[in-house]
């Protein structure tokens, strides 16, 4: 039996999972930073290829055909699902322990980063997803919420990696995340996936979240993006500019979340919000002192005159 077709019978530890849809060049790119970065590693890449028009069908198809294919990658077709349903089927077809919802436009930049997951979900038992962005804080504001940008006040919903230069170090427990984020599956075999009721995208997250911390698990956040563990070059499959068809379907869901939690923001209110050591490699750790350091230096860099 080749190593190609006896690995596919031992389970990866991660699982990433990547929904795409006409956006050819771009995935190339994310899969190849990928194999770039990862090979070897107990990580296997599910790509939702929903309904491309722009050969990537093809693409995929090559691809998980080669000797890195076989081992790292598969991929399965939808037909206009969108991207919560695409990643729903990612996890239905995921083999992992935890599952990393990655977008077609996130690129890996260190090998450490998902060596890195993989021991903080055997290490830290008590977390059950974890941002690798921001974290959002939900707060209690009695107004009312008739427009898409009172979702998105600050009073009531604070974007954060944490505080003060610990959190270089240390995960920080917050309420809800925004992608890429990961989930331990046992997570979602106790709260099931995310609800499609949100389809096709937005607050379907902050909604698996809290339904994962009613269950007893932590949510966590830590700025690995900040680290440059991994690039996203944003949108780059939707505009810019949100429609204003965009941003009613948005409003409908965050209604739909805030009827669902408000009662538990409420009841939280003020509660003592844990952190934890991140499980470090070697690599991992040099390459943290090292932006760290970084960063300090450009604060203290004294500003150029313009005399």
């Amino acid at each position: 039996m080749s190593d190609e077709v006896s690995s596919l019978e031992v389970k990866p530890k991660l699982s990433v999972v990547i929904p795409t849809f006409n956006n050819l060049a771009v995935l190339r790119e994310c899969l190849a930073s990928w194999q770039r970065h990862a090979t070897g590693q107990s990580v296997e890449l599910v790509v939702i290829e929903d309904g491309c028009r722009d050969g990537t069908a093809d693409y995929l198809r090559e691809l998980c055909a080669t000797p890195w294919g076989r081992r790292h990658a598969r991929w399965f077709h939808e037909d206009n699902a969108h991207e919560l349903r695409c990643t729903n089927r990612g996890f239905a077809e995921a083999r992992g322990q935890a599952l990393l919802a990655w977008q077609d436009d996130m690129f890996l930049q260190h090998g450490w980063l998902p060596r890195e997951l993989i021991a903080l979900f055997e290490q830290r038992p008590e977390i059950g997803l974890v941002s690798l962005g921001r974290g959002l804080l939900c707060h209690p504001l009695d107004e009312p919420i008739t427009a898409w940008e009172h979702l998105i006040d600050w009073r009531r919903l604070e974007s954060t990696i944490g505080h003060g230069a610990g959190n270089w170090f240390r995960l920080q427990e917050v309420d809800a995340v925004v992608r890429p984020w990961v989930v331990r599956r046992a997570c979602l075999d106790r709260v099931n996936a995310l609800d499609e009721v949100f389809r096709p995208t937005e607050w379907d997250e902050a909604d698996l979240c809290f339904r994962i911390r009613q269950a007893g698990w932590k949510i966590a956040t830590h700025g690995y993006e900040r680290l440059g563990a991994y690039r996203h070059l944003g949108s780059s499959t939707i505009g810019r500019t949100m429609s204003e068809q965009y941003m009613q379907r948005v409003l409908r869901n965050g209604l739909i979340f805030h009827e669902r939690w408000d009662a538990a923001i409420r009841a939280e209110r003020g509660r003592p919000l844990k952190s934890w050591l991140r499980p470090f490699g070697a690599a991992a750790w040099a390459h943290t002192v090292g932006q760290m350091a970084r960063a300090v230096s450009r604060r203290l860099r004294p500003a150029k005159s313009h005399a």
